[in-house]
């Protein structure tokens, strides 16, 4: 039975936060484990392996990142639009450098 409070989110964003400061291809099961305080195998209750992970970082990845383009955008148009898009793709790129 998986532990209480771990749960796929927590430990994509938890993984996303690792990826941010270590790079994702520095990222490691064992990592999160430890962040989440809890042994290595508690995460395999969640995620089946590596693979698994990075591929929850990407979709928190891109999710975050539709939102944050799409609030930069709303009521903007042409050159205007265009500008706050890249701003605002360049402001994500920095704060998560791990997700990109």
């Amino acid at each position: 039975m998986p532990r209480a409070g771990l749960t796929q989110e927590r430990i994509a964003a938890t993984a996303a936060e690792i990826a941010d400061e270590v790079g994702l291809d520095q990222l490691t099961l064992a990592a999160v484990a430890k962040r989440l305080n809890v042994s290595g195998p508690a995460i395999y209750k969640h995620r089946s392996g590596l693979d698994d992970l990075q591929r929850d970082v990407a979709v928190l990845a891109v999710n975050e990142l539709t939102a944050t383009l799409s609030a930069a955008t709303v009521g903007r148009a042409g050159s205007d639009a265009l500008r706050a898009l890249a701003d605002a793709y360049r402001g994500y790129a920095r704060r998560h450098p791990g997700r990109l």
